[in-house]
């Protein structure tokens, strides 16, 4: 029987790709940013912890306490995470990520016949395969269709008391707190910045913004561009306000006039997240007869979409 041959630099970058695959899966799903340089950090670090486990003077390397201790190194090397929380959640949706693209190809192999042409050896309680590019992006593209599913229908099957999140925003020194409904239908993006936004009623707001801003929406002339031109040409906060295209909130083709506030405070159980990428959207009608709430939360803001 000849035993298949495994050469270091094909395992390193096979090993480099998955882990890139797997960390960037990760950012996606959390909504933990990361840059691709961070990315790329931690997935070459995890194909130099695939390659040190292969050999067996390395074995203290794969112990199940030295893989945990591994994949949180990996974690705190990739993303830029602060509060034990948010970390616990990021590492357990990496496990989570690793588990379904595990399943995905190993579904691959029982039903199709790939199994067959690839050749597979365990070293250290590892199983290493020759895997072919082809079932690599296959199964990957299946586990991150798989896990965005699955986590779409928890976001969407919380109860509906979970949905609402009292809301701080900070501008110009001033701040006012709002309920806002975490809102799987509010996808919106600042076009330029590519922030996400959070619709507040203008009512609601009205105090944090300049007055010349405050006329437009007193004299209901957001939808008159050259009034809205004018007016921001002439205010010192300029650079801060900008138009935000939408085609809901009862009607189409339609524009927001938002602005970036100094910082926008979400409240999740007893912890804070304090919020600075974001731009809030002003909306000149009220969003709810009994005003349970005064804004829509775009879900991926706190990582539920």
């Amino acid at each position: 029987m000849v035993k298949p041959v495994v050469y270091i630099d094909v395992l390193f970058v096979i090993n480099l790709i998955i882990n890139y695959l797997l960390l960037w899966t990760t950012s996606k799903i959390s909504k933990k940013r990361a840059s691709t340089m961070r990315i790329l950090a931690g997935a070459v670090l995890g194909a130099v912890y695939a390659v040190v486990m292969f050999f067996p003077a390395f074995k203290i390397y794969y112990t199940f306490i030295a893989k945990i201790l591994f994949s949180m190194v990996l974690i705190a090397v990739t993303f830029n995470i602060e509060k034990a929380r948010e970390f616990v959640k990021v590492l357990t949706i990496f496990y989570v990520v690793s588990f379904t693209f595990g399943g995905a190809a190993l579904g691959l192999f029982y039903f199709t016949n790939v199994g067959a042409f690839i050749g597979a050896l365990v070293s250290n309680g590892v199983i290493y395969f020759t895997l072919p590019w082809k079932v690599l992006l296959l199964s990957s593209m299946i586990a991150y269709i798989i896990i965005r599913i699955t986590w779409s229908i928890i976001a969407r099957k919380m109860g509906r008391e979970n949905m609402f999140v009292p809301l701080v925003i900070i501008f110009d020194n001033k701040s006012i707190c709002v309920n806002a409904l975490i809102d799987t239908g509010n996808s919106l993006y600042d076009p330029i910045s590519k922030f996400p936004v959070v619709v507040v009623e203008f009512n609601a707001i009205k105090e944090l913004l300049p007055e010349d801003i405050q006329q437009i929406f007193s004299e209901c002339s957001e939808n008159d561009l050259n009034l809205i031109s004018k007016i921001m040409s002439n205010s010192d906060w300029v650079s801060r306000f900008r138009l935000i295209p939408f085609t809901s909130l009862g009607k189409e083709n339609g524009m927001l006039i938002g602005f970036k506030p100094d910082e926008v405070e979400i409240m999740e159980g007893e912890e804070k997240k304090d919020i600075k990428d974001i731009i809030v959207g002003v909306y000149n009608k009220k969003l709810s007869k009994d005003e349970t709430y005064r804004a829509l939360l775009n879900p991926e803001i706190i990582g539920l979409q």
